[in-house]
């Protein structure tokens, strides 16, 4: 099968032949959306003021309000993140990179919303990932818990990304996407080829997530004005603005949108979760109840979506915390078995990303917006942060504050500008970044739904309509 995913080079996957089921380029790397601007410096001291524990972003009284956003929106968040990009290269104390060493860095995930973590590469190339006995079919469960991913004799989950098993309410949208493939091949007109049903069936899916991805988190997550702008223009055939594929040909991942922008799932985390009927009310990372992922998930613990997503009218859901620049407690202490015995500060995932800005020299917030502004998109550059009103930001050391104030670290920037437009989706800074990135991609992958003129959602999976479907219509049709 040929491997056009973008319309540029063919390539295979990992040296792999283009086996069947693999529609993707090579993996990637990163790259930057602004090369020409300067990266903002930020010290570990300032980092540790702002992020660390203790710092200006550690919500210690549980401050932050809570937003419309169910909270199931937070593990399809990171799941969406797990099937678009993975570095394992930088390290997080590291000096400033530069623009060519950043091009450099693999990125070892595509990103064009392929669902590689679901599909791998393909029932040929990764064939432990699929269902030896019926042609197509992905594993779920084991003889533990059939309301489970797929595992082998050790506990370790049989899926594309092992990071999709690193909580259970990631790992269950995991599963959540698997049965959705099956429930699709099961649909179909029997008597088809089975490479062919197999094919027909994950297009069907792809189509259907890239869809969600615009149409339910994007709109749900994005200021609508910004959103309004960027969908014109697509339409137009006049977008993206700033994202262009490499000399190479290939799409890389922009660091301001993986390290910055796409990061703000992390101010939506609760400390406590809803999983099911029996279990209202656990901590994050309980580990009394295996929270922490990576060894199964208990048959009491099988998520019940209709506390996380809009699936019941009966059973209203619990939301996200509001999108602002407070992150919960159990963000700021993550466990050892998360972060490995780190240092004090290194624990902190604010911190950890305040580093990781520096390192790959990311431009102030407010030098981003200038060039947002510039290029058309409708953000303000000029909007004052009202720094002075955070608590504890008038007590930084060392003039600290004001230098912070004139030049924001770009995910600070990103979440102050959203909780001052009250919490309940990104500014329009932060928006930008991540209609650019992921509009831009769908638009240069030639098989993504955005090229498939007149496409929509089939009725049989979005009955209410291509306007009010969400990713509990997915639940809803799976577990039907």
């Amino acid at each position: 099968m040929a491997n056009r995913h973008y319309g540029h080079r063919q390539l295979g996957h990992h040296g792999t032949t283009n086996a069947r089921g693999c529609q993707h380029l090579r993996l990637g790397n990163f790259g930057k959306l602004f090369p020409e601007l300067p990266g903002l410096e930020v010290t570990e001291a300032e980092a540790a003021a702002l992020g660390g524990p203790g710092g200006i972003m550690h919500d210690q009284e549980d401050r932050s309000p809570d937003s419309r956003i169910p909270a199931g929106y937070i593990f399809f968040a990171q799941f969406i993140d797990h099937d678009i990009t993975l570095d394992v290269s930088t390290d997080l104390h590291g000096q400033p990179l530069s623009k060519d060493a950043i091009k450099a860095l693999p990125n070892l995930r595509s990103p064009s919303l392929d669902l590689d973590c679901v599909y791998g590469f393909g029932p040929e190339a990764s064939p432990f990932l699929y269902d030896r006995n019926a042609p197509g079919r992905l594993l779920t469960g084991t003889a533990r818990n059939l309301d489970d991913v797929p595992r082998n004799e050790d506990g370790r989950a049989l899926i594309g990304d092992p990071r999709n098993d690193e909580n259970i309410f990631v790992s269950q949208m995991q599963l959540l996407f698997l049965r959705f493939h099956n429930r699709v091949l099961d649909s179909l007109v029997a008597g088809v080829g089975g490479e062919d049903r197999f094919e027909e069936a994950q297009k069907i899916v792809r189509f259907h997530y890239q869809y969600l991805v615009v149409h339910d988190f994007l709109r749900r997550v994005c200021d609508p004005g910004v959103f309004a702008y960027a969908w014109e223009r697509v339409q137009q055939g006049q977008y993206p603005l700033f994202y262009r594929p490499g000399s190479d040909g290939d799409l890389p991942m922009p660091v301001e949108f993986s390290v910055a922008a796409f990061r703000f799932g992390h101010t939506l985390v609760r400390s406590r979760y809803a999983v099911n009927g029996r279990n209202p009310d656990i901590e994050l990372f309980d580990e009394r109840f295996n929270t922490l992922g990576f060894g199964g998930v208990p048959q009491d613990l099988t998520v019940d979506w209709r506390f996380l997503l809009a699936v019941d009218d009966r059973v209203p859901p619990l939301c996200s915390k509001a999108v602002d620049h407070l992150l919960a407690d159990e963000l700021i202490h993550l466990p050892v078995p998360v972060v490995g015995r780190a240092s004090f500060n290194d624990r902190s995932l604010a911190f950890r990303n305040l580093l990781r800005g520096n390192v790959l020299a990311l431009a102030s917030g407010q030098d981003v917006a200038w060039q947002l502004r510039e290029a058309g998109y409708p953000v303000n550059p000029q909007r004052e942060l009202e720094l002075d009103d955070v608590p504890g930001w008038r007590g930084l050391p060392n003039g600290m504050g004001q230098r912070l104030a004139k030049q924001t670290p770009l995910f600070f920037y990103l979440l102050r500008e959203a909780g001052l437009g009250g919490g309940q989706h990104l500014g329009p800074v932060g928006s930008a970044l991540l209609l650019e990135v992921f509009l831009g991609a769908l638009q240069y992958c030639g098989t993504s739904f955005l090229k498939t003129p007149g496409w929509r959602p089939d009725p049989r999976i979005a009955p209410c309509g291509a306007e009010h479907f969400t990713l509990a219509d997915i639940v809803r049709y799976v577990q039907d």
